[in-house]
């Protein structure tokens, strides 16, 4: 299963658990939306997942 997470912010201790869970057990990608600003990008990435996480 491919798992996209958007980043808004820095996660918290628990987020960065659940991140470093999901790694483990899918295909799994990030993009982080205080530095990437390439939405065309970001919305092909979004369409090619099966699974969209904001954070």
């Amino acid at each position: 299963m491919k798992v996209l997470l958007i980043l808004k912010q820095e996660p918290d201790p628990t987020g960065i658990t659940i991140i470093k869970n999901m790694r483990e057990h899918s295909e799994f990608s990030a993009i982080d939306l205080r530095t990437n600003k390439d939405y065309d990008a970001i919305i092909d990435s979004v369409v090619a997942s099966d699974k969209v996480i904001t954070w």
